[in-house]
C-alpha cells in the first residue's frame, strides 16, 4: 500500500508538470495525444496481465459532459475489456496495465478512437463536433479468460435468469414505495401510475391510431431524448412492445397515461436490438392518444 501511495504522489507531481504545458482540466497528456487523470486509488495488489479481462464500471460523456453511455443502464454486468485484443488502442491499454482493482481513472480521447475501440462503429451525429470525449472507468474485477468464459456461460443459465427477474421485481417495488405507494400491478403485470380520462372514441382493432410516447428507465434517464410519435393500424403485430400495445387498447382519444412495463412485456431477456436497452430492463412510459381514424 505504501508503494501505491508513493506512486500516486509521483503521478500527481507528473500531472502538475505536464499540465503546465497541456492544461486540460488536470489531465496528463502523453506523446500520442492521449489524456489521462487518476481519480481514486483502489485496494488491489496486482496489476493485470495482457491475458486478463477487465470488468469495468464506466461512464462515457460528450465534450459538453452529457452522458451518452454508462454501464448502469447499458451494460449491467459491466464493460468487459480483453487486454490481449488488438482492437483496444495502445495508449489506453498501457494505462490499464498499470492499474489495480478499485482504481478509478478518466480518459479523454478522440471520438473516432472511442467508437472504433469500444463500439466498433463510426462516430454518431451527437459527437461529430467534439474534438475529445470522456470515459470515466473503475476496475471492479481483473479476471482470467477462463473466468470470463464461465461468466458468460453462467449468465445464460436458468438460475441466473430467475435471479435477474427477482431483482427486477425488487427494483419495481422500491420505485413504487418511493413514488406510488398505492399502485399495484394489473392482471397483465403492468403498473398504471397516472391516467386521464375523456369521453371520446376508444381505440379498437383496425383503427388508425396516432400515439405520442416516451420511455425512461426507473431512475428517470430517458431512453430517447424527445417524445416519439407513431401512426399505425391498431392490431398490427410487432408495431410496439407488448406492454404498450396492451395499454393503448384500453385508452380513448385524448387520454394520457404513465405506466411501468416489466421487461417480459418490453424487451425481455435479450434487450433491444440496437443495445440501447439492456436485458431484463423495466421501463416507464408516458403515452397519449393523439388521434383515432
Amino acid at each position: 500500500m505504501l508503494n501505491k501511495i508513493i506512486t500516486f504522489f509521483l503521478l500527481l507531481i507528473l500531472c502538475a508538470s505536464c499540465n503546465r504545458n497541456n492544461p486540460v482540466d488536470g489531465f496528463t497528456r502523453d506523446a500520442t495525444g492521449f489524456y489521462y487523470k487518476l481519480i481514486a486509488i483502489g485496494d488491489g495488489n496486482e496489476n493485470p496481465a495482457k491475458e486478463n479481462v477487465l470488468v469495468l464500471e464506466a461512464v462515457m460523456k460528450t465534450q459538453g459532459d452529457s452522458v451518452f453511455w454508462d454501464t448502469r443502464h447499458d451494460a449491467s454486468n459491466g464493460l468487459f475489456v480483453m487486454l490481449n485484443s488488438e482492437i483496444i488502442s495502445g495508449s489506453c491499454k498501457s494505462y490499464f496495465l498499470k492499474m489495480v482493482e478499485g482504481d478509478s481513472v478518466s480518459f479523454l480521447m478522440k471520438p473516432s478512437v472511442l467508437f472504433r475501440d469500444y463500439f466498433d462503429t463510426i462516430v454518431p451525429d451527437f459527437c461529430l463536433k467534439d474534438s475529445l470525449v470522456k470515459m470515466n472507468v473503475k476496475i471492479n474485477q481483473i479476471i482470467s479468460q477462463a473466468e470470463y468464459a464461465a461468466l458468460i456461460k453462467n449468465s445464460q443459465g436458468e438460475d441466473v435468469e430467475e435471479d435477474t427477474e427477482l431483482q427486477e421485481l425488487q427494483l419495481i417495488d422500491c420505485f413504487l414505495v418511493q413514488h406510488y405507494k398505492s399502485v399495484k400491478a394489473d392482471r397483465n403485470g403492468i403498473y398504471i401510475l397516472e391516467r386521464t380520462y375523456t369521453a371520446s372514441e376508444k381505440v379498437s382493432v383496425g383503427k388508425k391510431i396516432k400515439v405520442a410516447y416516451q420511455g425512461a428507465f426507473l431512475d428517470g434517464k430517458l431512453v430517447e431524448k424527445s417524445e416519439q410519435t407513431l401512426e399505425f393500424i391498431y392490431g398490427t403485430p410487432d408495431q410496439l412492445v407488448k406492454g404498450l400495445n396492451i395499454v393503448i387498447g384500453t385508452l380513448k382519444k385524448g387520454e394520457t397515461t404513465k405506466i411501468i412495463v416489466p421487461s417480459r412485456l418490453a424487451f425481455g431477456e435479450s434487450g433491444s436490438s440496437n443495445g440501447s436497452i439492456p436485458p431484463y430492463t423495466t421501463l416507464v412510459y408516458t403515452i397519449k392518444i393523439i388521434d383515432i381514424k
